[in-house]
């Protein structure tokens, strides 16, 4: 009999985590773990890309943030900058934490006041040891929604690539897909420093990759040509 494999998605909050006091400071800022940490002889690195309107205002919270030791821009490229993050002794690493459970963590991303964890799992038990760890850390974790996964667990699904996905999280978290919308399409190319026609492209094409990837039965034909 197969396992079930399901997908799980925690809001933590909490000062004590990495990049806690930063992310609750209300800064207009998107943090996405571009590398999971790694540990070598007691000191722990974190590798986060940061989109930002104001990339001083950021650092300035980042240097009074006490669960990061030391911080060092690894590349900045437009609205958006990676991070090398030395995470300072003493801060729990939940990602240790699922790892430990024999879990799957698929994704790491900020949101309005702290983090939205996504872990893949075949044991439910061990969400529940993760939010009991949480507890003992003193951390606010809750629980956001709990589906069933259909791809076996190793695999990551990944409709449309990183860029693309980026896209859509932008315009997702910005309005642009509500009804009525809250935010236009020249507000979605001027944050991306391009033309309408361009950003309308780029969204008919990401969203075209997710669809396609959701419907089985799509003739081959039906692609869009340009």
């Amino acid at each position: 009999m197969d396992q079930e494999t399901i997908i799980v998605e925690l809001d933590v909050t909490s000062p004590q985590v990495v990049l806690g006091p930063t992310l609750a400071s209300d800064l207009d800022v998107t943090v996405y773990a571009e590398r999971l940490p790694v540990s070598h002889e007691g000191t722990t690195w974190f590798q986060v890309t940061v989109l930002a309107a104001d990339f001083d205002a950021f650092e300035d919270a980042l240097a009074a943030d006490p669960t990061v030791a030391d911080s060092e821009v690894f590349a900045a490229y437009g609205d958006r900058r990676t991070y090398r993050l030395t995470i300072a002794p003493d801060v729990p690493v939940m990602t240790e934490h699922v790892a430990s459970f024999g879990d799957e963590l698929l994704d790491l991303r900020s949101t309005a006041d702290g983090w939205r964890v996504r872990i893949r799992t075949t044991d439910r038990a061990s969400i529940r040891e993760f939010l009991a760890f949480c507890a003992e850390q003193d951390i606010d974790c809750r629980l956001a929604r709990v589906f069933e996964a259909s791809d076996p667990v190793g695999e990551i699904a990944m409709p449309v690539e990183r860029d693309a996905f980026e896209l859509l999280a932008t315009a997702f978290e910005a309005g642009y897909f509500e009804v009525p919308r809250a935010t236009s399409l020249a507000d979605l190319a001027e944050h991306f420093d391009v033309s309408e026609s361009t950003m309308s492209v780029r969204l008919r094409r990401a969203l075209g990759h997710v669809v396609g990837s959701l419907v089985a039965d799509v003739p081959s034909d039906s692609a869009e040509t340009e």
